[in-house]
């Protein structure tokens, strides 16, 4: 999105004209080729995030010609799509990747602007990155993910590598 599409993207969203935001909270990239899933919040008017569908993923074809796509069937339901959870005391909504079911990410509103919230090595941090490593060919093995993101309100770069419990 070009800056004056999100400047007037987040002036009819209710977030003022002070700070253009991104709906773009976080991608996965992977090591088998270069597309990558981007997850973007869905926003409802005034600003806030639709809470009964807050992040949509869709891939960027980077290995072709970086045009958009939707998730299959297959991919939806068994690695990239969203599962709702139960909203947070805060009434913020949570959701998790199929694929990391124990990964809760909180979207929520961060002066005007949308965030994916989550825990990284221990501490709150905006996800910016899951880096996925596998091999394999037709249904590749994950051989780890690393959880790439900012500590919340220190900017500082945290990370976090998982290695599946079948490895």
């Amino acid at each position: 999105m070009g800056t004056w599409a999100a400047a007037i993207l987040a002036t009819w969203m209710g977030a003022g004209a002070a700070q253009p935001c991104s709906t773009e909270l976080f991608r996965v990239t992977r090591n088998t080729n270069a597309n990558v899933v981007v997850y973007e919040a869905r926003l409802v008017p005034p600003g806030r995030i639709d809470a009964n569908d807050p992040l949509h993923p869709v891939w960027i074809m980077l290995a072709e010609d970086g045009h958009r796509e939707e998730l299959n069937l297959i991919e939806s339901a068994m690695a990239y799509g969203v599962e709702l959870q139960p909203q947070d005391a805060d009434g913020v909504p949570v959701v998790a990747i199929r694929a990391m079911p124990e990964l809760s990410i909180r979207v929520e509103m961060e002066a005007g602007c949308p965030v994916a919230r989550t825990r990284i090595a221990g501490r709150d941090a905006v996800l910016r990155r899951v880096v996925v490593e596998a091999s394999g060919g037709l249904f590749p093995q994950v051989a780890h993910l690393d959880l790439v993101g900012l500590v919340r309100g220190a900017g500082v770069e945290v990370r976090e590598r998982i290695v599946p419990s079948d490895r």
